[in-house]
This record gives C-alpha cells, sequence and structure tokens, in this order.
C-alpha cells in the first residue's frame, strides 16, 4: 500500500502537469489506457489469470472506481486548490472505509485503529489548513470523491484474494477507459510529443499504482490497509515543492509527521 502511494503521488504530479496542456478528460483516459496495458503485461510476465469470477463485485468496484478517478483528475488539473491540499481531501478516504467495513463487510475495527484514524486526520488538518477557504467547490468534490473511493476499496476488499490483481485492475481500467474516452469526444486536443509522454508515465505510475494496491486489499482488513493510504499525503507534499513550488509551512511539517506515525501505528494494530 505504501508502494501504491508513492506512485499515486507521481500520478498526482503528472496529472496536473499533463492538464496544463490537454482536457483532464484525456488525462484520465490516458491514465485507464496505460493502465490496462500495464496490467495486461503485468499479469502475462507474471502467468497470472485475467479471468473474473466474481462479476458484481468487479463491476461495482470499477463504477465507484471510476467515479473516483473522474474526480480526482478533475481537481488535480485545478491549480486553485494546491496539489497537497488535493491529496489531503481524497486521504480522507480511509475513515469512510473505516464507518463502511463493520457494516458492509463485517470487519471488527479494532479501537486503536480508530485512535490511528483519528491521528492521521489530525495531521491531515494540519497539512490541510492554508487554503481550503479559496476552493469551495474543489473541496465539496473533493470530499466526494474520497467518498467514492471508499466504496471501491470496500468492493475492492469483498473481491479478497481469489482474483488476481492484474484482472481486477484491467476491467476496472477497460470500464474507465470507455467513460473517459466519451467524456474527451466534445473536448478532444491532440496531445504534442512532449504532452504523450508526461500521460504515459502519468498512466504507467497509476497502473503499477492500481496493482500493488489492489494486492494489498486481497491481503489484510479493509479498514487496516487502507489506513496505510495517508502516507500519500507525505509523498504529494513532497513532489509539490519542486514541481510546483508548493513549500509546506511549520504546521503542515507537523501534520505530515503526524500522518506518518498515524501509518506506522495502523500498520502494528492486528
Amino acid at each position: 500500500m505504501v508502494t501504491a502511494q508513492m506512485l499515486f503521488a507521481g500520478m498526482a504530479v503528472g496529472a496536473r502537469v499533463g492538464a496544463r496542456g490537454v482536457p483532464w478528460q484525456e488525462v484520465c483516459a490516458s491514465r485507464f489506457l496505460v493502465g490496462a496495458l500495464t496490467a495486461y503485461v503485468v499479469a502475462r510476465a507474471r502467468g497470472n489469470s485475467l479471468r473474473i469470477t466474481q462479476q458484481r463485485e468487479a463491476w461495482l468496484r470499477s463504477g465507484f472506481g471510476t467515479l473516483s478517478a473522474a474526480g480526482t483528475f478533475y481537481v488535480f488539473a485545478r491549480p486553485s486548490l494546491a496539489i497537497g491540499d488535493a491529496a489531503t481531501l481524497f486521504a480522507t478516504a480511509p475513515i469512510f472505509v473505516a464507518l463502511l467495513s463493520a457494516p458492509l463487510l463485517g470487519e471488527r475495527v479494532p479501537r486503536g485503529l480508530v485512535g490511528g484514524l483519528l491521528l492521521g486526520f489530525a495531521g491531515i488538518a494540519l497539512v490541510a489548513q492554508p487554503s481550503f477557504s479559496t476552493a469551495g467547490r474543489l473541496v465539496a468534490i473533493g470530499a466526494g470523491t474520497a467518498v467514492s473511493s471508499a466504496m471501491a476499496m470496500v468492493w475492492l476488499r469483498r473481491i479478497g484474494p481469489n482474483e488476481s490483481s492484474e484482472a481486477i485492475v484491467l476491467h476496472f481500467a477497460c470500464v474507465g477507459l470507455a467513460v473517459m474516452v466519451l467524456a474527451s469526444i466534445p473536448v478532444w486536443h491532440t496531445p504534442t510529443a512532449a504532452q504523450a509522454v508526461v500521460l504515459g508515465v502519468t498512466g504507467l505510475c497509476a497502473g503499477l499504482a492500481q496493482i500493488a494496491m489492489t494486492r494489498a486489499y486481497g491481503l489484510d482488513r479493509a479498514a487496516r490497509v487502507s489506513a496505510l493510504g495517508y502516507s500519500g499525503v507525505v509523498f504529494t507534499r513532497v513532489l509539490g515543492v519542486p514541481a510546483f513550488g508548493e513549500v509546506p509551512d511549520a504546521l503542515q511539517a507537523l501534520g505530515s509527521l503526524l500522518v506518518i506515525a498515524s501509518g506506522v501505528l495502523l500498520s502494528l494494530i492486528r
């Protein structure tokens, strides 16, 4: 899950850079295209099956995941909200996963897990404090994206380890690609060679991250795995400094440390 978050941070930077030259719908579509190819190649290299047996769960996961991806790329494409703040909003998804894992998955949520989630959320509040008030609409979309992401993670956990990670990711990528290609038609802009490279790297990061995250949810409780998603805030903040000059202040640095502490605590809870 930590590996996935590092790759998702790279995807976030690529999404913002890519959206400077092409519509966010195309950036999202390229993410799904390269993600599908990545899942296919990895599956063939590892000799894993691409067959889905739990069709209902896979479609629900792909549906919520596509909605979440659309919201993610829309928000990342808007420079009025700092990329670290956007990542912070999306990192509230573990809280919703923890809340939903008991009624939807029947998984016990330990008290220590709740404490770790609260510690992580306190860190997130410190990280994000400067600019939420300046982009209310984006904040609302970001919060809705977090809920959609949480639902996708819940259904991903319901699929469990019986399906190969590559099969699940390929299904998700194909559904998302179909939706975003249709959304791209009215706003299509042919990317330049340089823009195509950025889109390709963004999609590669997303595809590999998706495989790593899918595998993580197949191995452990949804609430505990999703809690490690807090680390994505830190990784995105770090990349935001050289990429966009978004230097965190002292409170944001303290918040990042709390996020890291939360992840360590949550990883130790059984």
